[in-house]
Protein backbone atom coordinates (compact mmCIF):
# COMPACT_ATOMS: atom_id res chain seq x y z
CA UNK A 1 0.00 0.00 0.00
CA UNK A 2 1.38 3.26 -1.23
CA UNK A 3 1.45 6.42 1.49
CA UNK A 4 -1.05 8.58 1.67
CA UNK A 5 -3.25 5.40 0.07
CA UNK A 6 -6.86 5.89 2.26
CA UNK A 7 -7.42 2.42 4.20
CA UNK A 8 -11.41 1.11 2.84
CA UNK A 9 -13.12 -0.20 6.15
CA UNK A 10 -15.32 -3.64 4.94
CA UNK A 11 -17.24 -3.76 8.03
CA UNK A 12 -20.94 -3.98 6.40
CA UNK A 13 -23.63 -1.74 8.93
CA UNK A 14 -26.61 -3.87 8.91
CA UNK A 15 -29.79 -1.81 7.78
CA UNK A 16 -31.61 -0.47 11.18
CA UNK A 17 -34.83 -2.85 11.53
CA UNK A 18 -38.14 -1.65 12.36
CA UNK A 19 -39.11 -2.20 16.21
CA UNK A 20 -41.10 -5.79 16.38
CA UNK A 21 -44.53 -6.15 17.77
CA UNK A 22 -45.43 -8.86 19.68
CA UNK A 23 -48.76 -10.58 21.34
CA UNK A 24 -47.50 -9.26 24.81
CA UNK A 25 -46.13 -6.01 23.69
CA UNK A 26 -49.58 -5.26 22.27
CA UNK A 27 -51.46 -7.12 25.94
CA UNK A 28 -49.17 -4.78 27.79
CA UNK A 29 -50.34 -2.05 26.29
CA UNK A 30 -54.21 -2.73 26.20
CA UNK A 31 -53.51 -3.50 29.77
CA UNK A 32 -51.65 0.01 30.72
CA UNK A 33 -54.30 1.86 29.19
CA UNK A 34 -57.57 0.67 30.80
CA UNK A 35 -55.71 1.20 34.03
CA UNK A 36 -55.38 4.49 33.11
CA UNK A 37 -58.71 5.06 32.29
CA UNK A 38 -60.19 3.16 35.56
CA UNK A 39 -57.67 5.76 37.59
CA UNK A 40 -59.02 8.75 35.55
CA UNK A 41 -62.76 7.64 36.30
CA UNK A 42 -62.02 6.29 40.20
CA UNK A 43 -59.45 9.26 40.89
CA UNK A 44 -60.00 12.06 39.35
CA UNK A 45 -62.50 14.87 39.85
CA UNK A 46 -64.46 16.02 37.37
CA UNK A 47 -64.02 20.08 37.60
CA UNK A 48 -61.15 19.97 39.30
CA UNK A 49 -58.75 17.69 37.60
CA UNK A 50 -60.35 17.65 34.00
CA UNK A 51 -63.46 19.88 32.22
CA UNK A 52 -66.18 19.53 29.99
CA UNK A 53 -66.68 22.32 27.54
CA UNK A 54 -68.95 22.77 25.00
CA UNK A 55 -67.98 22.46 21.69
CA UNK A 56 -65.38 19.98 22.20
CA UNK A 57 -65.58 16.63 22.14
CA UNK A 58 -63.05 15.56 24.59
CA UNK A 59 -62.60 16.92 28.31
CA UNK A 60 -59.97 19.38 28.89
CA UNK A 61 -57.15 18.60 31.23
CA UNK A 62 -56.44 20.83 33.94
CA UNK A 63 -53.12 21.87 35.82
CA UNK A 64 -54.60 19.64 38.59
CA UNK A 65 -55.06 16.70 36.86
CA UNK A 66 -51.78 16.98 34.85
CA UNK A 67 -49.87 17.02 38.48
CA UNK A 68 -51.63 13.71 39.21
CA UNK A 69 -50.73 11.85 36.22
CA UNK A 70 -47.11 13.09 36.50
CA UNK A 71 -47.35 11.55 40.28
CA UNK A 72 -49.02 8.56 39.18
CA UNK A 73 -45.95 7.55 36.99
CA UNK A 74 -43.29 8.45 39.71
CA UNK A 75 -41.98 11.43 38.03
CA UNK A 76 -41.26 14.99 37.98
CA UNK A 77 -41.15 17.96 36.14
CA UNK A 78 -38.54 20.30 35.23
CA UNK A 79 -39.22 23.24 33.58
CA UNK A 80 -36.88 25.31 31.41
CA UNK A 81 -37.84 29.08 29.82
CA UNK A 82 -36.49 28.99 26.08
CA UNK A 83 -34.99 32.24 25.34
CA UNK A 84 -35.30 32.13 22.20
CA UNK A 85 -39.08 32.65 22.31
CA UNK A 86 -39.53 35.11 25.05
CA UNK A 87 -39.78 38.41 24.53
CA UNK A 88 -40.23 41.02 27.34
CA UNK A 89 -40.83 45.06 26.43
CA UNK A 90 -42.04 46.87 29.26
CA UNK A 91 -42.64 49.92 27.21
CA UNK A 92 -44.41 48.65 24.57
CA UNK A 93 -46.44 46.36 26.71
CA UNK A 94 -45.86 43.40 24.88
CA UNK A 95 -44.39 40.31 27.09
CA UNK A 96 -44.16 36.52 25.51
CA UNK A 97 -42.75 33.40 27.47
CA UNK A 98 -42.28 29.88 26.25
CA UNK A 99 -41.78 26.93 29.15
CA UNK A 100 -40.32 23.31 27.90
CA UNK A 101 -41.25 20.89 30.48
CA UNK A 102 -39.16 17.50 31.33
CA UNK A 103 -41.47 14.65 32.93
CA UNK A 104 -37.98 13.21 34.46
CA UNK A 105 -38.44 9.35 36.09
CA UNK A 106 -37.73 9.62 39.62
CA UNK A 107 -36.10 5.88 39.92
CA UNK A 108 -34.34 6.31 36.60
CA UNK A 109 -33.22 9.95 36.04
CA UNK A 110 -34.20 9.65 32.26
CA UNK A 111 -36.80 12.38 30.92
CA UNK A 112 -39.70 10.11 29.86
CA UNK A 113 -41.42 12.88 27.75
CA UNK A 114 -41.49 16.71 27.23
CA UNK A 115 -43.69 19.21 26.99
CA UNK A 116 -44.10 22.93 25.55
CA UNK A 117 -46.21 25.89 26.37
CA UNK A 118 -46.20 29.43 25.56
CA UNK A 119 -48.35 32.49 26.42
CA UNK A 120 -48.16 36.17 25.81
CA UNK A 121 -49.73 39.32 26.20
CA UNK A 122 -51.68 39.63 22.83
CA UNK A 123 -54.00 37.18 23.63
CA UNK A 124 -57.45 38.18 24.01
CA UNK A 125 -57.96 37.48 27.38
CA UNK A 126 -54.54 39.39 28.62
CA UNK A 127 -55.13 42.21 25.68
CA UNK A 128 -58.75 43.88 26.82
CA UNK A 129 -60.43 44.08 29.26
CA UNK A 130 -64.22 45.59 29.83
CA UNK A 131 -64.58 48.90 31.08
CA UNK A 132 -67.50 50.12 33.12
CA UNK A 133 -69.22 53.43 34.04
CA UNK A 134 -67.76 54.42 37.06
CA UNK A 135 -69.76 56.70 39.68
CA UNK A 136 -68.30 60.43 39.61
CA UNK A 137 -68.58 60.26 43.33
CA UNK A 138 -67.23 57.13 44.92
CA UNK A 139 -65.27 56.38 42.14
CA UNK A 140 -66.60 52.53 41.89
CA UNK A 141 -67.68 50.76 38.95
CA UNK A 142 -70.84 50.35 40.16
CA UNK A 143 -73.73 52.62 38.05
CA UNK A 144 -76.39 51.00 36.60
CA UNK A 145 -79.46 52.27 34.61
CA UNK A 146 -82.32 53.19 36.84
CA UNK A 147 -85.89 52.14 36.30
CA UNK A 148 -88.27 54.50 34.62
CA UNK A 149 -90.74 53.87 37.76
CA UNK A 150 -88.18 55.37 39.87
CA UNK A 151 -87.64 58.12 37.74
CA UNK A 152 -84.82 56.57 35.41
CA UNK A 153 -81.28 58.41 35.27
CA UNK A 154 -78.13 56.75 36.81
CA UNK A 155 -77.81 55.14 40.62
CA UNK A 156 -74.45 54.10 42.20
CA UNK A 157 -76.06 50.79 42.80
CA UNK A 158 -75.45 50.06 46.55
CA UNK A 159 -76.20 45.91 46.25
CA UNK A 160 -72.60 45.99 44.46
CA UNK A 161 -70.67 48.25 46.61
CA UNK A 162 -71.97 51.77 45.13
CA UNK A 163 -72.96 54.31 47.23
CA UNK A 164 -76.26 54.82 46.20
CA UNK A 165 -75.82 57.96 44.67
CA UNK A 166 -78.23 59.13 41.68
CA UNK A 167 -77.46 61.29 38.71
CA UNK A 168 -79.64 62.78 35.98
CA UNK A 169 -80.00 60.52 32.14
CA UNK A 170 -78.13 63.30 30.50
CA UNK A 171 -75.07 63.63 33.01
CA UNK A 172 -71.74 63.76 31.22
CA UNK A 173 -69.88 62.32 33.41
CA UNK A 174 -71.50 59.32 32.95
CA UNK A 175 -72.26 58.99 29.55
CA UNK A 176 -68.85 60.57 28.16
CA UNK A 177 -67.33 57.28 29.57
CA UNK A 178 -66.07 54.39 27.22
CA UNK A 179 -67.82 51.27 28.28
CA UNK A 180 -67.38 47.58 26.70
CA UNK A 181 -64.32 45.97 25.47
CA UNK A 182 -61.26 48.21 25.80
CA UNK A 183 -57.33 47.70 25.52
CA UNK A 184 -55.75 46.95 28.54
CA UNK A 185 -53.19 49.91 29.94
CA UNK A 186 -51.91 48.30 32.69
CA UNK A 187 -50.90 45.37 30.68
CA UNK A 188 -47.36 45.04 32.80
CA UNK A 189 -49.44 44.06 35.68
CA UNK A 190 -50.06 40.62 34.08
CA UNK A 191 -46.58 40.02 33.22
CA UNK A 192 -46.44 37.32 36.03
CA UNK A 193 -49.65 35.89 34.91
CA UNK A 194 -48.90 35.41 31.26
CA UNK A 195 -45.56 33.91 32.74
CA UNK A 196 -47.48 31.25 34.98
CA UNK A 197 -50.24 30.65 32.11
CA UNK A 198 -46.70 29.31 29.58
CA UNK A 199 -45.96 27.31 32.53
CA UNK A 200 -49.21 25.52 33.06
CA UNK A 201 -49.53 25.20 29.36
CA UNK A 202 -46.21 23.23 28.74
CA UNK A 203 -47.05 20.99 31.94
CA UNK A 204 -50.52 19.81 30.87
CA UNK A 205 -49.11 18.99 27.05
CA UNK A 206 -45.75 17.14 28.83
CA UNK A 207 -48.63 15.46 30.94
CA UNK A 208 -50.30 14.35 28.13
CA UNK A 209 -47.31 13.00 26.57
CA UNK A 210 -45.96 10.91 29.30
CA UNK A 211 -49.60 9.30 29.71
CA UNK A 212 -50.07 9.29 26.02
CA UNK A 213 -53.71 9.55 26.72
CA UNK A 214 -54.23 12.38 23.97
CA UNK A 215 -57.37 10.51 23.08
CA UNK A 216 -58.94 11.07 26.25
CA UNK A 217 -58.28 14.83 27.13
CA UNK A 218 -57.09 17.62 24.98
CA UNK A 219 -55.42 21.50 26.49
CA UNK A 220 -55.62 25.05 26.26
CA UNK A 221 -59.97 24.84 25.57
CA UNK A 222 -60.27 26.03 29.02
CA UNK A 223 -57.99 29.26 28.16
CA UNK A 224 -61.41 30.38 25.51
CA UNK A 225 -63.29 33.92 27.09
CA UNK A 226 -66.74 32.83 28.24
CA UNK A 227 -65.84 28.91 27.99
CA UNK A 228 -64.11 28.45 31.65
CA UNK A 229 -65.48 25.11 33.71
CA UNK A 230 -65.24 26.03 37.55
CA UNK A 231 -67.10 22.93 38.98
CA UNK A 232 -69.24 19.44 37.55
CA UNK A 233 -72.23 21.76 38.16
CA UNK A 234 -72.59 25.18 38.20
CA UNK A 235 -74.87 27.57 40.15
CA UNK A 236 -78.51 28.57 39.02
CA UNK A 237 -79.54 31.38 41.16
CA UNK A 238 -77.73 34.55 41.35
CA UNK A 239 -76.48 36.17 44.12
CA UNK A 240 -76.33 39.79 45.34
CA UNK A 241 -73.55 41.09 43.89
CA UNK A 242 -74.86 39.03 40.35
CA UNK A 243 -72.93 35.73 40.72
CA UNK A 244 -74.57 32.25 40.54
CA UNK A 245 -75.25 30.50 43.72
CA UNK A 246 -74.17 26.94 43.31
CA UNK A 247 -76.05 25.70 46.32
CA UNK A 248 -79.38 26.64 44.54
CA UNK A 249 -78.75 24.08 41.44
CA UNK A 250 -80.94 20.83 42.03
CA UNK A 251 -79.25 17.56 40.96
CA UNK A 252 -81.38 16.32 38.36
CA UNK A 253 -81.51 12.94 36.87
CA UNK A 254 -79.66 12.25 33.52
CA UNK A 255 -81.71 13.60 30.63
CA UNK A 256 -82.53 10.82 28.38
CA UNK A 257 -82.21 10.92 24.63
CA UNK A 258 -86.37 11.42 23.91
CA UNK A 259 -86.50 14.56 26.45
CA UNK A 260 -86.46 17.62 24.43
CA UNK A 261 -83.60 19.84 25.16
CA UNK A 262 -85.23 23.41 26.17
CA UNK A 263 -85.07 26.45 24.02
CA UNK A 264 -85.11 30.03 24.38
CA UNK A 265 -85.11 33.74 23.13
CA UNK A 266 -82.30 35.72 24.49
CA UNK A 267 -83.82 39.17 23.52
CA UNK A 268 -86.29 40.73 25.77
CA UNK A 269 -89.59 40.44 24.92
CA UNK A 270 -92.42 43.02 24.41
CA UNK A 271 -93.71 43.12 27.91
CA UNK A 272 -90.09 43.96 29.03
CA UNK A 273 -88.40 47.29 29.28
CA UNK A 274 -85.76 47.81 26.95
CA UNK A 275 -82.67 49.64 28.57
CA UNK A 276 -79.38 50.37 27.31
CA UNK A 277 -76.97 47.63 28.13
CA UNK A 278 -74.16 47.86 31.05
CA UNK A 279 -71.97 45.24 30.25
CA UNK A 280 -71.21 42.43 32.98
CA UNK A 281 -68.20 42.13 35.08
CA UNK A 282 -65.79 39.16 33.82
CA UNK A 283 -66.42 37.41 36.24
CA UNK A 284 -70.11 37.64 36.14
CA UNK A 285 -70.29 36.61 32.45
CA UNK A 286 -67.83 33.44 33.40
CA UNK A 287 -69.97 32.14 35.67
CA UNK A 288 -72.89 32.40 32.94
CA UNK A 289 -71.03 30.56 30.76
CA UNK A 290 -70.37 27.81 33.74
CA UNK A 291 -73.74 27.91 34.40
CA UNK A 292 -74.29 26.78 30.49
CA UNK A 293 -71.52 24.53 30.23
CA UNK A 294 -71.78 22.65 33.66
CA UNK A 295 -75.39 21.87 32.62
CA UNK A 296 -76.04 17.94 32.95
CA UNK A 297 -80.00 17.87 31.65
CA UNK A 298 -82.62 20.44 29.95
CA UNK A 299 -84.16 21.26 33.57
CA UNK A 300 -80.60 22.94 34.38
CA UNK A 301 -79.98 24.30 31.45
CA UNK A 302 -83.47 25.99 31.50
CA UNK A 303 -82.63 27.55 35.03
CA UNK A 304 -79.95 29.37 33.31
CA UNK A 305 -81.42 30.62 30.43
CA UNK A 306 -84.18 32.01 32.58
CA UNK A 307 -81.26 33.58 34.24
CA UNK A 308 -79.66 35.26 31.02
CA UNK A 309 -83.14 36.59 29.60
CA UNK A 310 -83.49 38.26 32.75
CA UNK A 311 -79.91 39.84 33.15
CA UNK A 312 -80.80 40.70 29.35
CA UNK A 313 -84.03 42.57 29.70
CA UNK A 314 -82.23 44.31 32.71
CA UNK A 315 -80.02 45.79 29.84
CA UNK A 316 -76.72 44.05 31.87
CA UNK A 317 -75.47 42.04 28.84
CA UNK A 318 -74.65 43.79 25.81
CA UNK A 319 -74.72 42.47 21.96
CA UNK A 320 -71.43 40.17 21.88
CA UNK A 321 -71.96 38.39 25.40
CA UNK A 322 -75.04 37.86 24.43
CA UNK A 323 -74.03 36.73 21.18
CA UNK A 324 -71.39 34.48 22.84
CA UNK A 325 -73.86 32.92 25.46
CA UNK A 326 -76.34 31.85 22.94
CA UNK A 327 -73.46 30.26 20.87
CA UNK A 328 -72.35 28.63 24.07
CA UNK A 329 -76.31 27.52 24.44
CA UNK A 330 -77.68 26.34 21.39
CA UNK A 331 -74.36 23.69 22.02
CA UNK A 332 -75.29 22.61 25.05
CA UNK A 333 -78.63 21.85 23.32
CA UNK A 334 -77.59 20.07 20.42
CA UNK A 335 -75.37 17.47 23.24
CA UNK A 336 -78.35 17.18 25.51
CA UNK A 337 -80.11 16.09 22.67
CA UNK A 338 -77.97 13.91 20.64
CA UNK A 339 -75.43 12.69 23.01
CA UNK A 340 -75.32 10.72 26.31
CA UNK A 341 -71.87 9.51 26.26
CA UNK A 342 -69.69 9.65 29.19
CA UNK A 343 -66.54 12.30 29.82
CA UNK A 344 -64.30 9.73 29.94
CA UNK A 345 -64.35 6.30 27.44
CA UNK A 346 -65.85 3.52 29.37
CA UNK A 347 -63.53 0.22 30.07
CA UNK A 348 -64.42 -2.56 27.85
Amino acid sequence: MQQGEMIRSETVVPAPRRAQLSAELLKEEREQHQFLSQYVKQCMVEGTDFGRISGSEKPTLLKPGAEKLIDLFSCTPEFTLVPEFCHEDFETGFFKYTFRCRIISRELGAVLAEGYGSANSRESRFRWRLAHRKCPACSKDTIVQGKSEYGGGWVCFKKKGGCGEKFVATDERITSQTVGRVENEDIADLDNTILKMAKKRAQVDGAIALARCSDMFTQDVEDFSLQELGGAQAGSALKADGTLDASNLEASPKMSVAEPAPTFDFGPSRGEPRTAPVPLTWGEASNLARGIAGARDARALRKVGMLIKEARAAGRISEPERSDLEKLYRAKQLELTNSSRPSIRRVS
